[in-house]
């Protein structure tokens, strides 16, 4: 006697979270209009305009028109485009193999590709972490700051810039860039300590860092760096094998800088002539028409009568 097996049909894959557009955009491969439903690893395309994402975890993401990306529960894997992050509590962000965290739920900010090899993070409010595919601590995203990322594809000396201090007997440094906080290893370090240094080396895998250290450098060249220089906008730091770049100029809005005007000697910042009320600009100030004033009680073009019991 032969029985059949009824294989049960495959479970459906869990939905994850809702997308909205004010247009049309791409799920799955498909053409969808105004919303629809998100499921574990869906591609999400969108087209001229944004596309908005709740997810079920409570994070919110908006990807900017054509952008695309994976979505899942707990990340996104951003391939083209850029995406804001709010409420990312339990969420990351992943794009060229970096893995980008919010340090806290209250984190907000933007991640976006610049070409085919960069990425740019730029945190609005708090802060963001930032590892590379091994997941070693290449960089901290301060709020109101954006850098941009470039994974090197041959393996990379180690290049920071920071000052040089002591703490019981190990050196650290903390890169002016990524604020990553190093251990640095090497002979005649003692004298550049309290001085701005740049620092270039390779990571000691190897090695225990010491405390909030995230690495051990061993240093094949110490140079001391003025001021000036090591805030430059061209400073170029290397971290973890990821090259990191400040963008200068970007505001917590995410708005281009404001120019400010040179301020005189005087402390008073220059401006247009004052022009007063009801005076077109450009004409020379005007004379209130009308006869001169005459004293009260006196008929125009009289002379001064003499007060009473004083004429002669």
């Amino acid at each position: 006697m032969l029985s059949l097996a009824i294989a049960a049909p495959p479970a459906a894959p869990p939905i994850i979270g809702t997308v909205t557009a004010g247009g049309a955009f791409r799920l799955n491969g498909d053409t969808v209009m105004t919303n629809g439903t998100l499921t574990e690893g869906a591609l999400l395309e969108t087209g001229r305009g944004r596309s908005s994402v709740r997810l079920a975890g409570g994070a919110r993401l908006t990807l900017n028109a054509d952008s695309r990306g994976k979505l899942y529960s707990n990340h996104i894997v951003l391939e083209k485009g850029e995406t804001g992050l709010e409420n990312g509590v339990g969420f990351h962000l992943e794009v060229l193999g970096l893995t980008i965290h919010p340090v806290r739920g209250l984190s907000t900010g933007r991640v976006g590709l610049l070409g085919n090899n960069r990425v740019r993070v730029a945190a609005l409010t708090g802060s963001f972490r930032v590892l590379n595919a091994r997941g070693v601590l290449v960089a901290n995203v301060a709020a109101g700051t954006a850098v941009a990322f470039e994974p090197q594809a041959t393996p990379a000396a180690t290049r920071i810039t920071g000052t040089l201090t002591r703490q019981n007997g190990h050196f650290l440094l903390t890169d002016q860039v990524t604020r990553v906080t190093v251990e640095v290893t090497g002979p005649r370090l003692a004298g550049y300590v309290g001085q701005t240094v740049g620092v270039t080396g390779a990571a000691n895998v190897a090695s225990s860092s010491y405390q909030s250290a995230s690495l051990v450098i061993a240093s094949g060249q110490v140079q001391a760096v003025p001021a000036g220089a090591a805030r430059s906008a061209n400073t170029t730091s290397i971290v973890g094998g990821v090259a990191a770049v400040p963008e200068v100029g970007f505001t917590a809005s995410g708005a281009p800088p404001v120019q400010a005007q040179a301020t005189p000697p005087g402390g008073v910042p220059p401006g247009p002539p004052v022009t007063p009320p009801g005076q077109p600009p450009g004409r020379p100030p005007v004379t209130p028409p009308g006869p001169p004033t005459t004293p009260p009680g006196r008929p125009p073009d009289r002379p001064p009568v003499s007060p009473p019991g004083l004429s002669r």
